[in-house]
Formats: C-alpha cells, structure tokens, sequence
C-alpha cells in the first residue's frame, strides 16, 4: 500500500480557496492520471478505462483541514505479486517501484528528466521501455487536465509520498503547463543518427537515444513506415546498452529520418519516424 499527497499551493490556494471547476478538473485529471499508472504495474498493460475490475483499490481517504492537500490510498491485492511486473519484485520493493513508475512518468510527460530510479525499476526500463513510453502517451491527456487550475489560482501542485514527502515525486507548475499545452507541430524532415533505446512493434512507440545531445526522446512510427524501417529499429536495440557513456561502441546507431513535435521554446518533445537504415546512402535520398 502507499499513500499519496496531493497538495495544491500558490496564489488562492494559500488564502484556501481554489476555483471550484478548474480545482475539480485538475484532481480529476490527477486521480486519472494515478489510476492509469499504478493500473499498469498491477496489469501489465495499458488501461483507459474500467479500472473497477482489477485487483487495485484507490481511495481519498482525507483532505486536511485549512490547506488543499488530498491524501490518496494506493492498496494492491496480493494477488498483484504474481503479475507480469511484479512477479519477480519482492513485496517490500513494491511500494519503491510503484513510486518510481509514477515519478518517472509524470517527468517524462512533463519534459522534466527522469532522475535516479531504483534497481526495480531500470530492469523494468530495460525489459518493457517500449510499454513505458506508451503508458507515457496514454497518461498525457489525464496529466494535461491535471494542469487546469494552474494560473487559474494555483501556483504549483504536488505530489508526495506521504511518509516520504521530500523531495517532491512530481511537480506540476506554469512551465511544465506551457511543455504540455503549447505544441509547434514541425514538419520539416530532418536526419540524424540515434540509437534505439526501447521499443514496443505492437504500440509503435518507444524511446531513441539522441547521441548529439545525450538523451533520449520518445518516438512514434509513422503509419506507411516499411519493414526494414521495423528490422533497423530491432536491430539497434538488440545492439544498444543501458546507460551507454556518449561515444562507446557505437554499434547501435543508425540513421532516422523524422519530423518532430516541440515545446514552445525549441526543445524536440516527440519525433515521427518516417524511415530507419543503417547509413545514410540507404535512405535513398
């Protein structure tokens, strides 16, 4: 089990009192947002919708008086440790991994770095990336509602481990307000060299690692890509190793041809693969 704090602060929040729709609005899109990510680590799959039939209980179980700070309680049936995720996770581990799977993909979709996960969790990474990033694309319209009453009488919100409330799992604020709601569509197609990082074929998401600028930037495939596009990308990842030191053994690296989706201020958010070889000449350009 784990307990959650949510805590709406700034502005009218700390004279307590929120605007009622746009408060509203935004603890819906979190308590979605909750219930879409902690769904995954019980099923193993990405859920939108009737949450009510899986072994999970999710309940606000107090709102503190005189502040706005909502404590919500994760509870999984036992059940849960024979899951596909869980299975290999000793039950006190769980609670760590449940954390790390909703700090993770609160900062993912937030554009905000990932930080330092624990070792549940990058085997995790490892074993299912391609999973994560689509559960990354299924919580970002929950995660965008969640933003509604920020500068609408909200500053920031919050959310903490209860027991463990420093630092923050995941902040939400006007600049990753501006990263979720402010797009520039670019389709301008560029060139440039990555390695795979993770990969679902079945979803067609996954993360590709920018080897220029040492991150890595989650990436949907366009719908007429062509099988050898397919067999590049599993051919990187098959090459690729977590955490690789930027200019070892570049084995993993082809040439992606894409088109990107940015962030007002410039920074490339998504990328759409239109097309994957080994080297340049290949693209047949």
């Amino acid at each position: 089990m784990m307990l959650l704090d949510v805590n709406f602060s700034g502005g009218l929040a700390d004279a307590h009192r929120l605007p009622a729709y746009d408060g509203a609005k935004s603890l819906e899109g979190i308590t979605r947002s909750l219930l879409i990510i902690s769904n995954f680590l019980v099923e193993g799959r990405v859920r939108h919708r009737e949450f009510g039939r899986v072994p999970l209980t999710f309940n606000i179980v107090a709102q503190q008086p005189g502040s706005f700070q909502t404590i919500f309680e994760i509870a999984y049936t036992t059940a849960v440790i024979g899951g596909p995720i869980l299975q290999e996770v000793v039950t006190s581990a769980a609670s760590e991994l449940l954390a790390d799977l909703i700090r993770t993909t609160v900062k993912r979709a937030t554009g905000r770095d990932d930080g330092s996960p624990s070792p549940e969790f990058i085997r995790l990474d490892r074993e299912r990336g391609g999973d994560l990033e689509a559960l990354v694309d299924a919580v970002e319209p929950a995660l965008r509602q969640s933003h509604t009453v920020i500068n609408h009488g909200v500053t920031n919100i919050t959310i903490n481990n209860y027991n463990y409330p420093s630092p923050p799992m995941a902040r939400l604020d006007r600049d990753t307000k501006g990263y979720m709601w402010d797009n520039v569509i670019d389709d301008a197609v560029r060139i440039k060299r990555f390695s795979i990082a993770s990969f679902n074929a079945n979803q067609g998401t996954g993360r590709a690692f920018d080897l220029e600028e040492g991150r890595s930037i989650p990436f949907r495939l366009a719908p007429d890509v062509d099988r050898q596009t397919v067999e590049t990308l599993l051919n990187s990842i098959a090459h690729y190793t977590r955490r690789r030191r930027l200019g070892d053994n570049l084995a993993s690296a082809i040439v992606i041809l894409y088109t990107c989706v940015l962030s007002v201020d410039g920074r490339v958010k998504k990328i759409t693969i239109q097309k994957a070889r080994a080297e340049i000449p290949e693209l047949g350009l």
